[in-house]
């Protein structure tokens, strides 16, 4: 009498451990590295973002002191000559009557 052997089931081929061909090992581990790589990109272009968004809050910083400078030697010149105009190129005032 011969004994027949049973042939696996479905679920026991999901169940059972597999072997991944080389050319799927592969692939898989070219995405990892190319999802690895991506994922050190974006890391560094955050901190670039946020190094030059201080860089823009210090311009911004900068820029309203030479605001404030510029209004105070304003009201400065006004008080002196009065209102009017700035030649630079020839460093001359011209009153406005």
């Amino acid at each position: 009498m011969a004994i027949k052997q049973k042939a696996p089931s479905h679920q026991e081929i999901k169940t059972s451990p597999q072997s991944f061909s080389q050319q799927e090992l592969e692939e898989i581990k070219n995405l990892r590295d190319k999802l690895n790589t991506l994922s050190f990109q974006f890391g560094q272009l955050h901190i670039q973002k946020l190094k030059l968004e201080e860089q823009e809050n210090n311009f911004k910083e900068q820029l309203k002191s030479l605001e404030k400078q510029e209004s105070i030697l304003a009201k400065k010149l006004t008080n002196k000559y009065g209102k009017g105009s700035i030649d630079l190129e020839t460093g001359t005032f011209t009153p406005i009557n």
